[in-house]
């Protein structure tokens, strides 16, 4: 990030790591800078959370890139319920995987040291 460039939003996406790889070389390719957090999750899908600063005029360009990497899709993944009479058959529930979570905050001070 340029220092004549203001940040006055702050971008907080929740996505699954699955998407990370594709979310995150759109990200640099557009000139978004972004911090990793990691965090634990359900459903195999570990989610992964981005910090990513910005000024306020670009964020529908950021806002239509994560809508295009990250969507929903159907999948098929193991079920972790016990039952005794269904012991040795693989159980499975589909459930909704991908997507993303956008939060965006206004920053009242920016300082890069």
């Amino acid at each position: 990030m340029t220092s004549h460039q203001a940040v006055n939003h702050l971008v907080l996406v929740t996505l699954a790591g699955e998407q990370l790889g594709e979310l995150t070389e759109r990200l640099k390719q557009s000139g978004f800078y972004f911090t990793q957090v990691d965090r634990g999750g359900l459903l195999q899908e570990i989610p992964i959370s981005l910090l990513i600063g910005l000024d306020r005029a670009s964020l529908p360009r950021l806002l239509a890139l994560v809508r295009e990497v990250c969507r929903t899709r159907r999948r098929f993944i193991p079920a972790q319920a016990e039952v005794p009479w269904l012991e040795g058959v693989g159980m499975v529930i589909e459930a909704e995987v991908g997507g993303a979570t956008i939060y965006a905050l206004d920053v009242e001070r920016f300082e890069q040291l």
